[in-house]
């Protein structure tokens, strides 16, 4: 995970799977890179401060030093719930870039054809679910360069990985992909507004009683 901080977002920390393309963002190193507006990538040793310090300030995580004459008071009890929902919200918003692939093995003959009842139908005598994860960049670059670059080359399979230790190679129909994989981008970008509207509602709350009543799992699209 990638901690970056932006004083543009009111100085929040937000976490991405991948480091930010410098293409695409304006991006820095030091203090006053952050001060002028850049998104600003924390070191793991920052972010350990961050976390154990949560009242610093961005000069305190920045220097991993605590100012002498700056008093760290006790979170109170709306502090405490507000940092444990958006905690949850956090959590609920990672299974957005989670997708599942079931794949169904047939039944064959002894020439490799697929065996089928009295009906017709073909038997099946598996059922395997496989648990992949595809965040936007990955999204992005599968759909628009991987994906045709293979087949173009002719291809019509390709590797996947599960998200298991060790992972599982999966082989996908290519086509099967480029087909799914917008579905993929709508149900992630409206999840990614729950998650916005539920923070916001977070900040938002002035009591543990409004804080408790943000259900982080409601109205996630199916």
């Amino acid at each position: 995970m990638n901690t970056y901080i932006q004083i543009k977002d009111n100085g929040i920390y937000v976490e991405f799977n991948t480091p930010l393309d410098a293409e695409s963002f304006e991006t820095g190193t030091t203090l006053a890179d952050y001060e002028a507006g850049k998104w600003v990538l924390l070191s793991p040793e920052q972010v350990a401060f961050h976390e154990a310090h949560p009242n610093a300030t961005v000069k305190e995580v920045f220097e991993m030093q605590l100012d002498p004459g700056t008093e760290q008071p006790e979170p109170d009890e709306l502090t405490i719930a507000r940092k444990q929902k958006l905690q949850e919200i956090e959590e609920q918003d990672k299974y957005s870039e989670k997708f599942f692939v079931s794949v169904v093995r047939y039944q064959r003959d002894e020439n490799g054809n697929i065996k089928v009842d009295e009906n017709g139908d073909e038997l099946t005598y598996e059922l395997v679910n496989y648990t992949l994860w595809m965040d936007r960049s990955l999204r992005t670059t599968m759909l628009n360069t991987t994906l045709p670059a293979f087949q173009k080359r002719g291809d019509t399979t390709r590797k996947f990985w599960t998200v298991d230790e060790p992972s599982l190679e999966v082989s996908i129909p290519i086509q099967w992909a480029i087909d799914r994989i917008p579905k993929l981008e709508i149900y992630a970008t409206e999840t990614y507004d729950l998650f916005k509207a539920n923070n916001n509602a977070a900040y938002a709350a002035t009591s543990v009683e409004e804080i408790a009543q943000i259900d982080v799992k409601a109205n996630y699209p199916h």
